[in-house]
This record gives C-alpha cells, structure tokens and sequence, in this order.
C-alpha cells in the first residue's frame, strides 16, 4: 500500500485546511513524495483545492468522496440490476481510476496495435488476434491525462502514475463464470460508446471541470464575487433587499455550475461518436437515488408482498432517470405562502408501469397479492369458493393490457392505503396518476430506524415515548404520565437514560426567581433532527471499528495473504498451501465477508439519515 497519499489525507484531516508548506511540515515528506501523494488524492476526488487562480494553493479533504470509497463496492451491483454487467464494468473502472479521458478508457479496453504486436504476429504466423482489456487474461492500462486539467500549477511537475484497469478474473475450472465473462466482454467500440451515452443519460456520469476541485467554501466566495459584480454594480449589498437579491443570485449561480457538470455533451448524443478528449467520473450524487429505490422497494416486500415491490421498484426506476438527486442542496428561499409546485415529469400512470412490466417480466404473476374477489372482477372468470380459492384462475400472461393496467392499479392502490403511503394519487387524465413524496417517504424512514434503534435499546416502552412526544411536542411530567398512561416512576427511568443518549432533550423553565426543582416545571420534548445526527454520529463510530477489527484480523494473517495473493498461487491454492493454511484462508475469508456485509448495513443507515433527506428544521 502507497503510505504517501494516505499520511497526506491523515494530515487535512486531522489539521484541516493546508497549504503545501504545511502539508510538508507536518507529514515529514520529501517535496516529490508529497506531490505524488496529493496528485493521487486529486485524481480519486478525496481532496479539494482553492485553484490556481490564488496567489496560494490550499487543499482539504472532500469528505463526501471519501466516504464514498465505502460504498464503492455496492456501485456497480447497482449498475449491473439496471443497465447489465457491460455498464457495471465501466463504472467499476471509473470508480478505480477517480476519472479519466474517454480515450484511454478506449484504449483500455481495445488497446492500440503496437511494432511489438505486429513483430509477434510475425513470427508466429499471420493474424493471432490481440487481446482485449476487459478479456479473460489481461489487464488494461489507463493514461490519466485528463488531470492535469484539475491540478494547480504547483503540482504540474509531478509524475502521474499510470491506473489500471481492472478486468474480470476467471476461475479455470468454473463454467458460469466463464458464461458470465463472455456476457460481460465489451465486443466494439460502438458498444463501449453506446454504454457511455446510456449512463450520460441516466445521470450515473458527468463531465469533469476544474470547478468541481473547488471546496464549498472556495465555491461560494467565487460565486458570491461574481454576482455582487454583476448583479450589484460590484458593490457590496448593505440592506436587506440587497443581501437577500445577492443570496439568491448565488444560489442560481451554483446549481447552474452543478447542473453544467450532468448535461450530457453533445458528442455524446445518439448517433454521434463522443469526444475522445472528454474527461468523466462516476456521479456520486445518483448512489444515493438507487440506494432509496433499493431500500424502499425491500420495505414494500416486508409489508406488502414481492409482486407489489416488483411494481414499485418499476415505478422508481421510471423515475430514476428524472430525479438527478435525493434533496436540493442549494434551495431557494421559501415562498410565503409556500406554492407547492409539482413537476408532471415525476407522474407516473399504471398503464405505463403495465407496458415496461410486461415488456420486463412477461411471465410474472400480477395476481399474486391482490384479493382474489378483485382478480374475478376485472377478468369475470370464476368465481371464489367457501375456502378462498379462485376456481378458474387466468394465466396473467393472457390477459389484454387494459385488463393488465387494472391489475397494477391494484398494486399501485395497495401502495398508496399503505400506512407509510408509498405514493400518493394525483389526478386522473385518461388513467390515475401517482406520484412519490419522496421527502415525506425519506422522514418517515428516519424516524423509522430511530424508532428501531430505541427499541433494540429500550424496548417498547421507549418508542411509545417517542411516539408520543412526536405527536403532543413538549410535555411536563404530569402530562406525559397522562398521554402515556404510566405511572411516573416508570417514566423517569426511560426518560433520564434516553436523555443521556441525546434521543430525548429535556428543559426545565423556572416558576420563580429561584432555582429550585419542586418550583420548576421540567418538560421533556423529542426532536427528530438531534436523534438522526446522534444515531449518525454513533454509526459513524460503528462503522470505524468495523474497518479497525477488519485490518486487525488481515494483520493476524498478513504473512498467509502475501502467499496466497502470489500469481502462481491463484487458482491453485490447494497445490500450493497446506491443509492448515487453507482453513486459516478459509476462516478468514469467512470472517473478513461477515464484516463487510455488517459495514454494508451500517452503510445503508447512513444513506437513510444523511443522503436521503436535507438537515430538518425542528418545529
């Protein structure tokens, strides 16, 4: 492992914003080790730096991206459930490299004919076709060219390392995964083109500027400068009016860089080859909307049923395309009285859910799920028996796809009764519109997982409190032993330990001029942001411990490791290792998977109360 742009990052984060000098007296490097270490950390996105219009450079960690490195290995199974494994494999390497040009990942994948080749296929005779990157048996080096575009003059002069391109790996002796590589394999460049445009499209990738190197803070100075000079006559606004015309000035001004970042460029449209010189990465904000479908979908098969979600999670991924991100960063300030403004994009009817259902899974059963009375309704075959059963059931591949659109408008109707209210109707326009409140649905699934975390802490009795307190807001001993119908013994247990995790806040307001607790009145009130930023935070921690218990356990069979990830060992580990080495492999390999599927789960709490909703204001 390359220590140098790991004790740069130790350095930002622990110290905070840097300058070059202070990277390098703190870290101990040599000016070249430093450089190559940053360049690193620049080409991953994992720092942020002030530009090379300032007379000074400063860097500091982008801590958005470097917790991204968590979830990285999720990516491309996302990637893979909806555009296939061809995508899944671009995106793969487009997290590995942090970004690159649309030509070397080309030549990654269909390396250049080189004087070697041409002497080898020479001498062994006419035409041995080369080897592709994404093949079975080699690896595929990409050029980094396009940073520079990104880096400040002071690192110009720094070596950039060469990235590789990772390729799928075959096990010789299992044919599925050979099935599988051969599915896989990008065969042209048309294809490899067409895939990029695809992902263009649906937001998982965007161009690279050197903006986007900018910190929030840098961001906003050049932002604000720019529109004090020209939205203000370059004077700085001193009223009200002013202050709040250059805010909102700023706020355009910075959703129109980051929007500039996901449009698609037009040598990336259909039927045009893109630009070889455009530099792209992964966009990190699109995780954050897959991971929502995946979680809300899974919800919606606990409570309802699998054929219910599997209409659900169509609806979402109609609306994926559509929805660039969870919640609006930079909002513009709330109108009095609020307009609620709905954007008819985001309406989904069931005809269209019926048509991509039965384009998508033909043969499911769309009747699975729905009462039966309902089925013989709408097909007027059978009818129900004393024990329940459809007496001439209808093979739901037959049916008509009007008959196919009332169905899902079952599904989508028990969706919408749903105590969650999973979507929410609209209006009728020839057939029923839906829409997903998502904001509402990413509120209830915070104070979904807070309420799990107190009872898995506190029991029932502690998501009662809370409950309680959601609905009635602040509330006196007297009146929270009423509303609980508990005695006051009982309550103060609960009470004090919940308000020393910080899940419940107290306050105690005196009655006289003296501080006295029978002369106080002590109430107790829930507030949903606090609880979410502490959950998050202990997360947070479980997360760390996860990753420290995982190096400890490598550590302890560090020296097997070395050994079995030797080339000549791969794939041949039972010639090579002894007996007892394959069972010290084998238990930690099984150990190393139980922690990474738990870091997985603390993962997706995290995108529960962090990525899917903005900071909530309390009542």
């Amino acid at each position: 492992m390359d220590v140098r742009p790991t004790r740069v990052h130790s350095v930002l984060a622990r110290h905070g914003r840097q300058s070059l000098a202070g990277i390098a007296s703190k870290s101990y490097l040599s000016a070249r080790q430093l450089k190559a270490g940053l360049v690193i950390l620049l080409q991953q996105h994992l720092v942020f730096h002030s530009g090379s219009h300032a007379p000074l450079t400063y860097y500091e960690v982008d801590w958005r991206n470097t917790y991204a490195i968590v979830r990285s290995g999720n990516v491309p199974k996302l990637v893979e459930d909806r555009f296939g494994k061809k995508a899944a494999s671009i995106v793969s390497n487009l997290l590995a490299l942090g970004h690159t040009r649309i030509a070397d990942l080309k030549d990654a994948y269909f390396p250049p004919a080189t004087e070697s080749d041409y002497e080898s296929d020479h001498a062994h005779g006419a035409g041995s076709k080369r080897k592709r990157a994404n093949g079975t048996h080699t690896n595929g080096y990409s050029k980094v060219n396009g940073v520079t575009n990104g880096l400040p003059y002071e690192l110009h002069d720094a070596k950039l390392q060469h990235s590789k391109v990772d390729s799928p790996t075959q096990d010789p002796g299992a044919e599925d995964s050979a099935q599988g590589q051969a599915t896989s394999e990008i065969t042209s460049l048309d294809e490899l083109y067409g895939l990029i445009r695809t992902l263009f499209k649906e937001g998982w990738i965007k161009t690279v500027t050197e903006t986007q190197y900018l910190s929030p803070g840098d961001m906003h100075t050049l932002l604000y400068q720019e529109t004090v000079e020209q939205d203000n006559n370059g004077v700085q606004p001193t009223g009200n009016k002013d202050q709040a015309a250059v805010h909102r000035g700023t706020l355009v001004r910075k959703r129109k860089m980051r929007d500039d970042w996901l449009k698609t460029p037009r040598s990336a449209e259909k039927n045009s080859k893109p630009n070889d010189d455009l530099v792209i990465r992964v966009n990190q904000e699109k995780i954050p909307v897959a991971m929502r479908t995946e979680q809300l979908v899974h919800l919606v098969q606990q409570r309802i049923g699998p054929v219910t979600a599997r209409v659900y999670q169509t609806m979402l991924r109609m609306l994926e395309p559509k929805i660039p991100r969870c919640w609006e960063e930079w909002p513009d300030p709330p109108l009095d009285p609020p307009v609620q403004d709905i954007d008819s994009s985001l309406l989904v009817t069931a005809r269209d859910v019926a048509v991509k259902l039965s384009r998508d899974h033909p043969h499911m059963d769309i009747f699975q799920g729905l009462d039966p009375h309902a089925a013989v309704q709408i097909t007027r075959k059978g009818h129900i028996n004393r024990n329940n059963v459809w007496t001439q059931p209808t093979d739901p591949s037959t049916l008509s796809l009007d008959e196919r659109t009332t169905v899902i408008d079952k599904h989508i109707q028990m969706l919408s009764e749903d105590p969650f209210h999973f979507v929410t109707w609209h209006s009728r326009s020839g057939f029923s519109q839906w829409r997903v409140e998502f904001d509402e649905l990413a509120r209830l699934l915070i104070q979904h997982e807070i309420e799990n975390t107190i009872s898995a802490r506190k029991g029932t009795l502690g998501v009662k409190l809370i409950r309680a307190l959601k609905k009635k807001g602040k509330l006196d001993e007297r009146a929270l032993c009423q509303v609980m119908m508990m005695s006051a013994t009982d309550i103060r247990g609960i009470v004090n330990e919940l308000t020393v995790q910080a899940l419940v806040q107290t306050q105690e307001i005196p009655k006289v001029d003296r501080r006295e607790a029978k002369l106080s009145i002590h109430l107790v009130w829930y507030d949903q942001q606090r609880a979410r930023e502490k959950i998050l935070h202990d997360t947070y921690k479980g997360m760390v411990r996860i990753l420290q218990r995982i190096a400890y356990e490598r550590e302890k069979v560090k020296f097997l490791l070395s050994k079995a990830e030797r080339s000549d060992v791969i794939g041949n580990e039972e010639k090579w290792l002894s007996k007892g080495e394959l069972d010290a492999l084998r238990k930690w390999k099984a150990v190393q998977e139980k922690l990474l599927l738990q870091l997985s789960r603390e993962d997706n709490l995290v995108a529960t109360l962090r990525d899917f909703h903005g900071p909530m204001v309390s009542p």
